[in-house]
């Protein structure tokens, strides 16, 4: 099983590579096509369309997500009795 900071550390060496950016390009063109409200009929398909832009986010931001948290597991491991 591997420790928080390997996996971490993995994860940030997918965001290096190619297949990954080009995923990531594809999410961002995705939620700039979904972040168009003014066709939206219902209040259903704007909280639907909410959602998927929700989604669409979190993953364009997990490689800021991940340095944010290996460097908060850096900083405890740095100072445990600070935490």
């Amino acid at each position: 099983m591997l420790s928080d900071r390997e996996y971490l550390e993995q994860r940030l060496e997918l965001f290096v590579s190619d297949p990954w950016q080009t995923f990531k390009s594809e999410l961002i063109s995705m939620a700039e096509s979904l972040d168009k409200i003014q066709n939206i009929d219902d209040e259903r398909t704007l909280y639907l369309r909410r959602g998927q832009v929700d989604i669409l986010n979190m993953l364009i931001n997990l490689e800021e997500t991940t340095k944010l948290a290996l460097d908060q597991l850096e900083n405890e491991e740095s100072n445990p009795s600070l935490f």
